[in-house]
């Protein structure tokens, strides 16, 4: 049931990413949404941190995308095996860990992104990519990480709570 619902949450939320989203941006850095869903959601007291969501969220980003899918799933893979490492490895502080987990799951999918970019004979700058777009991505991510994060708890409290008579 909770995997379903995570399913559906990270579907949500790349429907919102493409369609609505890009609107909304800070040089040339937009909000990553689906990241945002899938690190509250791995890291909600009643849910297992999961690294095969990332996996999930990647194939969708990768259909929703013009970069290949193999370069989003590795992204969003190794974001979500990021947040569930140091969740069971080093702090068992949420918040800690999320807002960690959000800063390293940022710069690992623009890292590899601008890596596959780079072999694609479509060179950008570093200093640029970073200044321009993961600086303001991940700004943009931190300011919602908060709103985003009493969502997925209150939906996650609204799954867990028996049905009412």
């Amino acid at each position: 049931m909770r995997t379903l619902m995570a399913v559906l949450l990270l579907l949500g939320a790349t429907l919102l990413q493409i369609t609505l989203l890009p609107r909304i941006r800070m040089l040339q850095g937009s909000v990553d949404l689906v990241l945002l869903i899938l690190l509250t959601w791995m890291l909600q007291e009643e849910n297992r941190p999961d690294w095969r969501l990332g996996l999930v969220a990647g194939v969708m980003m990768g259909y929703a995308s013009a970069l290949p899918d193999l370069v989003l799933i590795a992204g969003y893979t190794l974001a979500a095996l990021v947040c569930q490492l140091l969740h069971r490895r080093v702090w068992q502080v949420r918040m800690l860990t999320m807002l960690t987990s959000l800063i390293l799951g940022t710069l690992v999918i623009h890292i590899i992104t601008l890596g596959y970019l780079w072999l694609s004979d479509n060179p950008i700058s570093a200093g640029d990519a970073f200044n321009l777009i993961t600086l303001p991505t991940m700004l943009l991510n931190l300011i919602l990480l908060l709103p985003v994060n009493a969502l997925i708890t209150e939906f996650n409290k609204l799954i867990s709570s028996p049905a009412n008579p």
